[in-house]
């Protein structure tokens, strides 16, 4: 399988958090904090990716995760 280009692989990855998070609400279930965990890279990568394309500044510099740690407050800060 041929690796996608980056505006490609962003909409592939958005596409599917939003076709998981369909079907969880359409089937009453519930996503355990491993899989919302999953979803919230997913998001950052495609997020990351689309704004890297989109802004003529440098790349955002990656902050490492901090294990247990994926949700971000208001303002952008991990919580």
């Amino acid at each position: 399988m041929p690796e996608l280009a980056p505006i490609p692989f962003a909409r592939l990855n958005l596409e599917q958090v939003r076709e998981r998070l369909l079907a969880a609400a359409a089937f009453g279930e519930s996503l355990s904090p491993d899989q919302l965990e999953a979803l919230a890279g997913k998001l950052n990568t495609g997020l990351s990716i689309y704004i890297e394309a989109t802004q003529n500044s440098a790349p955002r510099a990656h902050r490492p995760a901090v294990p247990g740690r994926a949700c971000l407050d208001f303002r952008g800060h991990l919580r």
